[in-house]
């Protein structure tokens, strides 16, 4: 059996990251892990070949050789995973769909013509996926609500990788999230019960990294690292050494929740174990709002405090935010900006609210008919409107949220949070060996210092905070120069941000606009 995995491209979103990925040389950002964690579970004597559409074709020699198609893909993906399928059953092959995508929308892949449709984790339908491979079923759903047992989850099959390709690889310690927040599928598809493989595996996938000559970054894909914390400590206790022994080899980075700033042993041994990154539900700070999403977690928690505490530990803090809330009054996105400001966080990750397929939002929105797309390209658009009825004017909705990256991701308000946000750290002394930089990110730190410090109007602001940056924390210069790196995506994704939403608002017939229950006025100015 010669299986083709294909994981198909997608339009330009927030973590895209095109202009960092072309100054750094790389070709994307991370791997499609679930597709080479399926390959490990596939029987002995599958010849298996990966395709990865972001930066790959299928050549016709591929094609021909192949027997079985199987794609899988995010939200975002679903058009490409379907124009896939067409290609496919056009060279007769057998194909086989699974993912997030047909998770929500199993009926799409087979109305396109797919085979197999798989909904569920891979671990726990595998077995039947390749009884109906082999007897070449065709139109069945294989669905399973058992959730998977991680410890026995296989090691995924990163030489499958063109490595050198991407700029993080990617591993998974967890599924499940203990948290129920009203917009977000995660418990949907992977339930509250956070499961988790042992150290002893995650030690095995490291090395089977390091083995394969992989060294900086590595992404731990949870939705929340630490929604079993007794086993993150347990992973932890033996990760320190495992890193020590090894010199460091990898920069961790993830996604967890706020309470991680109430543990400080939880924040040092992330530190010293080579977390340095971290993704941080915030959605909002008004409290109406978080109660309305189910939110708990951040309800009776000081939210700027507790981001500070988790920055001084030494992390960077990404903050994922939302702008659409029900009970949302008008100036969210200037508290947001007064956040940012507070917090000194660099990186706010915006969005206009979606209701995605499933989500508690999505069942309560049907039922008050409020909602007007169930088009999933749209929702998963990160640049789309708001795909329901919103309780406060469209206009001013899209107004406060592209005031809002126009004033974060200008070149001197960002330079000044990314200054303040290295300068409060108080992390851990760690020794750490030096790791010199490879060509390409020597050359897109020597680009994201000229365009600073002589292309931006903010150049002698960014010379300033330069030498300032050589005398407060030379041990974290390499970290202050790579956010400026990155800064290039968030200038390029603000303008592609407001030139798809100008363009969508001035599309807007009078009577959808009157379907979002706006008044009929003329489109907001959205010009940078």
């Amino acid at each position: 059996m010669k299986i083709l995995l294909i994981h198909p491209n997608y339009p330009q979103t927030f973590w895209s990251f095109n202009k960092v990925l072309e100054m750094t040389g790389k070709k994307a950002l991370v791997p499609p892990l679930g597709l080479i964690t399926l390959a490990a579970l596939f029987p002995a004597g599958w010849e298996t070949r990966l395709v990865d559409m972001v930066f790959q074709q299928v050549s016709d020699s591929v094609w021909d050789e192949t027997d079985v198609v199987m794609i899988s893909g995010m939200g975002i993906q679903h058009k490409g995973i379907l124009e896939v399928i067409t290609e496919a059953k056009k060279r007769g092959k057998f194909v086989v769909v699974g993912g997030a995508s047909v998770f929500h929308f199993p009926q799409d892949a087979l109305d396109r013509g797919a085979d197999i449709v798989v909904v569920g984790e891979a671990e726990v339908t595998i077995d039947a996926l390749v009884k109906a491979v082999k007897e070449r079923q065709s139109g069945l759903i294989i669905s399973s609500s058992e959730k998977a047992d991680m410890s026995k989850s296989p090691i995924p099959r990163f030489e499958l990788l063109e490595m050198d390709k991407y700029v993080d690889m990617a591993i998974q310690f967890s599924r499940g999230c203990p948290f129920q927040c009203e917009f977000c599928d995660v418990t949907l598809m992977l339930g509250r019960k956070v499961r988790t493989k042992s150290p002893a595996q995650v030690i095995a996938e490291l090395s089977r990294l390091y083995e394969l000559g992989w060294r900086r970054l590595v992404f731990f894909v949870d939705d929340n690292f630490i929604g079993n914390v007794r086993q993150t400590k347990l992973l932890l206790k033996e990760l320190v050494p495992w890193m020590d022994l090894r010199g460091t080899p990898f920069n961790f980075s993830t996604q967890a929740s706020v309470n991680m700033a109430s543990d400080p042993d939880l924040l040092k041994n992330m530190y010293r174990a080579g977390f340095f990154r971290v993704f941080l539900g915030i959605e909002t700070p008004d409290k109406e709002s978080l109660k309305e999403a189910k939110k708990y977690q951040n309800t009776g928690v000081d939210l700027v405090s507790a981001c500070r505490k988790i920055s001084s530990a030494g992390f960077q803090v990404i903050a994922g935010t939302i702008i659409g809330f029900d009970r949302e009054k008008s100036g969210a996105g200037k508290r947001l900006i007064e956040f940012a400001n507070k917090t000194n966080i660099p990186e706010i990750f915006a969005t206009l609210l979606q209701a995605g397929p499933g989500t508690d939002l999505w069942l309560r929105l049907e039922n008050q008919n409020r909602l007007l797309c169930s088009d999933f390209d749209t929702i998963s658009n990160q640049t789309a409107l708001i795909n329901f009825v919103p309780t406060r004017p469209l206009d001013e909705i899209v107004k406060e949220f592209v005031d809002l990256y126009q004033t974060l991701y200008e070149p001197k308000n960002y330079l000044k949070r990314v200054f303040e946000h290295y300068s409060n750290m108080n992390p851990p002394a760690v020794r750490k060996s030096f790791k010199p930089p490879y060509p390409a990110e020597l050359k897109a730190a020597l680009i994201a210092i000229y365009r600073n410090g002589f292309v931006y109007d903010s150049r002698l602001q960014f010379w300033s905070y330069l030498w300032k940056a050589l005398w407060r924390f030379p041990d974290r210069l390499d970290r202050f120069i790579t956010a400026l790196v990155v800064a290039e995506h968030y200038y390029e994704f603000r303008q592609s941000l407001i030139s798809n939403l100008t363009t969508q608002m001035e599309k807007l017939s009078n009577e959808e606009r009157t379907r979002f229950y706006v008044q009929e006025e003329p489109a907001p100015s959205l010009t940078v």
